[in-house]
């Protein structure tokens, strides 16, 4: 019980953070930003604004709603996702997925998780206003900013925040920080950013590398703390293999003797010819 209300009262921090942050609703993405990067876009302007490390707020928008984009050659966070009972669906149109969204509350559905950042509905129901407002890139991501600041706040550790982001569940938040490290890492889905019409193109193709702001020495840090606890958990988890091996061996051989001996004292061949 003690236990589960840590995380509450982290939850709780979080959400306080993004209330007391709320702004009146600002103005819609720029119309001449492509739907592909309106939300790499805006998580930009948020990890400046709010001091997130550069690219994690975009690598956290592109695992919960990418989608792999042939012009940019990258996976990209798509505005107009909408996700429920465990199944993505990217609409061509923000139109398109507020009607979703209508339609499955029509049927009763309630955990509905929406946008650049898959806001959950049923868990932040005072988040928007309404459901423009809730696709609108800029509330949504905004949110998600003050949300994950807010995270961070409570644990002083931006990759816990990040993991938190999901969820608060142990193996649930485990298993979300190693598929976004690898996106933040740059080992796994590439994030590329929005590049301007004016750019040259080899940029918006994706030839060569995107470039990569630096991070503070205290980020490095607490990526070196995961990899090297990864590793530790990795060495223990074989150490453990190891010392079970031996064990069922000791076991084996302990049985083999007392056979061989049980045999011999009925006059027996010890290996049973």
């Amino acid at each position: 019980m003690g236990f589960m209300a840590g995380w509450w009262r982290l939850i709780v921090a979080a959400l306080v953070v993004a209330a007391s942050g709320r702004l009146p609703s600002p103005a819609h993405a720029t119309p001449s930003v492509p739907s592909e990067a309106q939300c790499s876009e805006e998580t930009a302007k948020n990890e400046r604004l709010y001091g997130i490390p550069a690219r994690l707020l975009n690598s956290i928008s592109v695992v919960e709603s990418g989608r792999y984009d042939r012009d940019y050659k990258a996976t990209l966070a798509w505005p107009w996702t909408v996700t429920s009972q465990g199944q993505g669906k990217y609409f061509p149109t923000k139109a398109e997925a507020i009607a979703e969204v209508r339609r499955l509350q029509s049927k009763g559905v309630k955990s509905i998780d929406v946008g650049c950042m898959q806001i959950n509905l049923m868990y932040h129901p005072d988040a928007f206003d309404s459901l423009d407002e809730a696709f609108d890139p800029v509330n949504n991501v905004g949110y998600a900013a003050r949300f994950l600041k807010g995270l961070y706040g409570a644990t002083d550790n931006w990759v816990t925040a990040a993991s938190y982001y999901h969820s608060q569940t142990p193996h649930l938040a485990a298993a979300y920080r190693e598929r976004l490290m690898k996106v933040w890492d740059g080992a796994g889905t590439q994030v590329a950013a929005y590049v301007p019409p004016k750019a040259p193109p080899a940029l918006k193709a994706g030839k060569g590398p995107m470039p990569v702001p630096s991070s503070s020495a205290r980020i490095d840090e607490q990526r070196r703390a995961w990899r090297e606890q990864q590793a530790a958990v990795q060495d223990e988890a074989r150490l453990i293999a190891a010392a079970y091996r031996q064990a069922r061996l000791g076991e084996y051989q302990m049985r083999r003797a007392r056979m061989v001996e049980a045999r011999k004292a009925r006059g027996l061949s010890p290996d049973g010819y």
